[in-house]
């Protein structure tokens, strides 16, 4: 008689009793920390692509190299980040309501900054300056038009990441005094909204890059940064955590229990090979999307050489325009799956306070980076051409003789 195989253990079955021994060494802190330092790695590129425009080749020659690896460095900041979010939503009583409020808040502050000092003081003081002050709006417009791709900026990461923490606040959310019961469809729906808003960010981008609208300047500071390829991603994996705990649901579990269940060891080494595999896939989904664009762009290419018309549709150049709104720059999100293998994101950090003390240093670390490029370009700037104290003495005493 054949030995009766042993039946194997659905998902929803398996508590802290049955738990698998192993663990992933890596917590939501080490993303954090390594998500500031890209951070602090994309200010340090985007100061050395500056200073390569204002100042000359000098500086490429002397800093390129690392100003390459800095710039690829900060592709990972937002995964890192939204990882590190997720992370603590997902072992948090308060579905992330603190991450909200931090994201949102960050995000808020960089738009107030931006829009009180590039508005009130910076654009205020050249329209003192130059004349008529009406033009100065219009003619900043044509310089960054000039120097940035589509004539546009968009630089605040965290609208990105309020947008994603908001999506996963929404579709993971018990309210215990609104939206109760069959209510809370009411927050599951309204998920659409940030969705919405990422998309309509795309399209706006796009409509710039081919010169349908210009965005204003005090739109700078509320566009989605980060490809869209990376943020379909955590969308995904959003929605794939919310149907994973409506599976373990409907065996008759409680939401009670669920919470339990994501605090063993099996749940979230589970959770972080689906994260693995599903960074495989939307890196080479990015990567094939890119090349399919490009072979657009080529085959319309050669439609123009063989028509000799200007058609509208051959006249946008399908390369540069993908590159632009981020379509081929989210296939680095796949180096990072090996290392979601060895993450835990019900791991606590043995101290807490690094996180907390993490955005200060890392806005300091900004601003002396900052500071230090600043000094060194005006040192390369006015090399052999210093002023003369002795010879302005000398000039300040023949107008005052006058």
């Amino acid at each position: 008689m054949e030995k009766e195989k042993k039946k194997r253990t659905k998902f929803h079955e398996f508590t802290a009793e049955n738990d698998m021994k192993y663990r992933g060494p890596l917590n939501y802190q080490h993303f954090q920390i390594l998500g500031w330092a890209c951070i602090v790695a994309a200010v340090a590129a985007a100061i050395i692509n500056l200073g390569g425009k204002l100042v000359g080749e000098r500086v490429m020659d002397q800093f390129g190299t690392i100003g390459s690896i800095l710039s690829f460095m900060s592709q990972f900041s937002l995964p890192l980040l939204l990882i590190a979010s997720f992370s603590r939503i997902l072992n948090s009583n308060d579905s992330g309501k603190k991450m909200l409020l931090i994201n949102g808040g960050a995000a808020v502050g960089i738009i107030a900054v931006t829009l009180l000092l590039g508005g009130r003081y910076f654009i205020g003081i050249l329209k003192q300056i130059i004349a008529p002050a009406e033009k100065v709006v219009p003619m900043m417009n044509s310089i960054i038009a000039g120097v940035v791709p589509g004539g546009f900026l968009a630089f605040n990461m965290f609208v990105d990441l309020f947008l994603c923490t908001l999506m996963m606040f929404l579709l993971n959310v018990h309210p215990k005094r609104w939206f109760t019961g069959k209510k809370v469809l009411i927050l599951r729906f309204a998920v659409i909204i940030p969705i919405a808003y990422e998309g309509f960010c795309f399209w706006l981008k796009i409509q710039a890059m081919r010169g349908k609208v210009m965005l204003p300047m005090w739109s700078y500071p509320l566009l989605t940064m980060k490809p869209p390829i990376m943020i379909l991603l955590f969308i995904v994996i959003a929605f794939v955590v919310k149907i994973r705990e409506y599976r373990y649901c409907k065996h008759g579990n409680t939401h009670e229990d669920y919470q339990a269940f994501m605090q063993t060891n099996r749940n979230s080494f589970h959770l972080s090979v689906r994260l693995a595999i599903l960074m495989v896939i939307f890196a080479v989904l990015d990567f094939l999307l890119l090349v399919l664009l490009t072979y657009l762009n080529a085959d319309s290419a050669g439609a123009l050489n063989a028509t000799g018309e200007m058609a509208e549709e051959a006249s946008d150049t399908f390369i540069s325009l993908s590159l632009a709104v981020g379509i081929g720059k989210s296939w680095p999100i796949g180096l990072l799956a090996p290392f979601m293998l060895l993450f835990s994101y019900n791991k606590e950090p043995k101290n807490k306070m690094i996180s907390m003390v993490l955005p200060a240093v890392a806005i300091v670390l900004c601003i002396f980076i900052v500071l230090e490029a600043t000094r060194m370009g005006v040192g390369m700037i006015m090399n052999g051409k210093q002023i003369n104290v002795d010879e302005v003495g000398q000039m300040l005493q023949s107008l005052v003789g006058e």
